[in-house]
């Protein structure tokens, strides 16, 4: 999903959604950042994507991702990345440092992390907005998803990234950045700003979007910004 045009100051961004997210979940921060260039991701298994049978393994959503910017036409870009998108976007970022102008993580590790054997079950049982798991992801993309994931930490590569870079997370029991995971991100990277939403979980944006989309914007003018000053 995407809308916005190629010629929109202040350069496009790409949304990398979390493991049950769909892209057009992201309409409304499309509408709110016109008109500039915003692209969604549906990533493989979820969706209207292709649902393989295997090929879920951390390098294959990186081919996806730049599979979508190659499609999309877009050179540079600011990747906002949520929950286990994060992994993707970081993986897709330390490929392509030049590309990317700035970082927002989601409530989630610099890492890809391994699943427990008991974890496709648990995940298929679970609600998320209203909508089962298993009418967003394919069962057996699920089932893939845990059978192919190999810890892959990024933290000791997060200093070749260029441009500014937010880590996102709530207040509530539900969050994966702790405050032993918000002080590693500021040793691993200098300058590193860490927000937290209050009243908010894993689920950062639902019930109201506005705080994420504050932060988004927020991130967007330091890029704009930060070149400007080059």
């Amino acid at each position: 999903m995407e809308g916005g045009r190629d010629d929109a100051p202040g350069g496009a961004v790409l949304v990398v959604p979390g493991f049950g997210e769909l892209a057009r979940e992201y309409a409304w921060l499309i509408e709110s950042l016109a008109p500039r260039r915003v692209v969604a991701v549906d990533l493989r298994g979820r969706g209207p994507s292709d649902v393989p049978d295997s090929g879920y393994d951390l390098a294959d959503h990186v081919c996806d991702l730049e599979a979508v910017a190659e499609a999309a036409g877009l050179r540079d870009f600011t990747v906002v990345a949520i929950s286990r998108g994060v992994s993707y976007g970081l993986g897709y970022a330390l490929r392509h440092p030049c590309r990317v102008r700035g970082f927002l993580a989601g409530d989630y590790g610099a890492e890809h992390v391994a699943l427990p054997e008991a974890w496709p079950r648990k995940a298929l049982s679970q609600v998320l907005r209203g909508v089962p798991i298993p009418e967003r992801v394919a069962p057996h993309a699920v089932r893939a998803i845990q059978r192919e994931a190999v810890d892959r930490p990024m933290w000791d590569r997060l200093g070749e990234l260029r441009g500014p870079f937010l880590v996102v997370r709530g207040t509530r029991r539900s969050v994966l950045v702790t405050d032993a995971t918000a002080d590693r991100y500021r040793e691993a990277l200098p300058g590193v700003e860490v927000h937290t939403l209050e009243g908010l979980g894993h689920d950062l944006w639902n019930p109201d979007h506005r705080p994420l989309l504050g932060l988004v914007e927020s991130l967007l003018g330091r890029v704009w910004d930060a070149e400007q000053g080059d």
